[in-house]
């Protein structure tokens, strides 16, 4: 701006609907109305104050604009009769320092000095992008205002070191119009799909379907986690949701994927069942002798933790993938598919953490495989083993990913389209084509 070649511009500013919201869900604004005094602040020692248990929400509005007794109060400047404020404030002001409380949720005041400067600042925010733009931003101004304050040090002034941003979950929208043409939206559990469309499941009347959107409970394409866990579980849930697509980018969901996960969930567990009853007594300690599941494990233990610590779950689902369908085919002995097993219970405890419990006691682990140690790798004896594999992208070198010699076209498929110049190249597109040559090179033909 001195050198008069640019201007500084304010992009965001915080709005007061975080601060005031025309409802009873939320902590009530400690301030008293008086007719004499005007707006005053409430005394410390009438803090916190409460909403009413017995408010009722059988007419529209707040109900504390219509709760007199709550409202009644005394003014803490002059004592006279005054009226309490009936505005709470939105849930982002709880959720905007709570991170700070848990550095000592047990102290008097909101934050203990020593144990702030102890655990801030956040290692790592993880949320959807709505969050991005204004759970981060209130939070940043709390922070702040609470080092002005003396409740957090200077070095939290900045209360997350790192971002990231995940998809959305999104689904079709069923829509009829009632007699007046006015839209109405249906639950995907009460619509039934086939090759002629799509039927309301009680009166068989005909519904629109709209293209896939976030999930919204105005639009009704939610799906009730109760019922999912009901019929699949909530590993299965758990494990769609990760397997789909890379976190960062949405996912849509279907009930085909959901059975597909389901199916090899189940598919895992009858190998566990069979493997332990031939050899389930191998002893939870023993280790790999088979020389193929042994490059196998090593390899899905290196790609599994890679892939987790780089928020890549549908990768690490990937190499899950992979150490089956080896284990599935191999001919090794009981007591080294035993081992296998229980490597894989280990490598997917994170992600389906009951099933992962149930393979580790049918093939012989001890205690909770929750409790095991993170199984190590011989990075040295994998790296032999893989291949780097140049991506092109509509006959252009983009990318390149390192896979183990002779991975399927599906890990390679899954991997190329979770690389960030893949991702950019397509947007919400699927490639037209994806030619893979094994061990060679893979092109992407947009």
């Amino acid at each position: 701006e001195g050198q008069g070649i640019g201007r500084g511009v304010t992009r965001y500013r915080l709005r007061d609907w975080g601060i005031s919201r025309q409802r009873y869900w939320g902590c009530p604004i400690p301030v008293v109305h008086c007719e004499s005094c005007g707006i005053v602040p409430e005394r410390k020692d009438n803090l916190p104050i409460r909403l009413p248990e017995e408010a009722t929400f059988d007419e529209p509005g707040n109900p504390l604009d219509r709760d007199i007794a709550w409202q009644s109060c005394d003014c803490p400047r002059c004592g006279v009769a005054a009226r309490r404020e009936t505005d709470t404030m939105d849930t982002f002001v709880d959720s905007s320092w709570y991170f700070a409380r848990f550095t000592s949720a047990s102290s008097e005041r909101p934050t203990n000095a020593e144990d702030a400067a102890y655990w801030m600042n956040v290692d790592q925010y993880i949320g959807g992008i709505e969050h991005a733009i204004l759970h981060l931003l209130y939070s940043r101004f709390f922070a702040r205002a609470m080092h002005r304050t003396g409740h957090l040090p200077a070095s939290a002034m900045e209360p997350f070191d790192a971002l990231f941003t995940q998809g959305m979950v999104t689904h079709e929208i069923y829509r009829t119009d009632d007699e007046d043409g006015r839209p109405l939206y249906h639950f995907p559990k009460d619509v039934v799909r086939s090759a002629a469309g799509a039927r309301l499941a009680e009166t068989g009347e005909s519904v629109t379907i709209i293209p896939s959107a976030k999930m919204a409970k105005s639009k009704r394409n939610v799906v009730d986690p109760e019922d999912l866990i009901g019929q699949f579980g909530a590993d299965t849930a758990r494990w769609f949701v990760v397997s789909d697509s890379p976190p960062e980018r949405d996912v849509e969901w279907t009930s085909a994927g959901v059975e597909a996960a389901a199916r090899f969930l189940r598919r895992l567990h009858r190998m566990a069942a069979e493997i332990g009853a031939q050899d389930g007594d191998s002893g939870a300690d023993a280790e790999i002798d088979d020389a193929e599941l042994h490059r196998a494990g090593n390899r899905a233990t290196l790609g599994v933790t890679d892939a987790i610590d780089g928020f890549a779950f549908n990768k690490a689902v990937a190499r899950l993938h992979e150490l089956a369908a080896v284990i599935a085919r191999s001919d090794a002995a009981g007591r080294d598919k035993a081992a296998a097993m229980r490597l894989m219970a280990r490598l997917m405890s994170p992600m389906t953490p009951h099933l992962a419990e149930e393979i580790w006691l049918l093939c012989g682990g001890t205690g909770l495989v929750a409790a095991a140690p993170w199984p190590r790798v011989n990075e040295a004896s994998v790296e032999s083993e893989m291949v780097t594999l140049p991506i092109q992208i509509n006959g252009k070198r983009r990318a390149e990913i390192i896979v183990p010699r002779g991975s399927g076209s599906d890990i390679v498929e899954a991997m190329v389209l979770a690389e960030p110049a893949v991702e950019r190249a397509l947007g919400v597109n699927r490639p037209k084509k994806l030619v893979i040559v094994a061990d060679r090179i893979v092109n992407v033909v947009i």
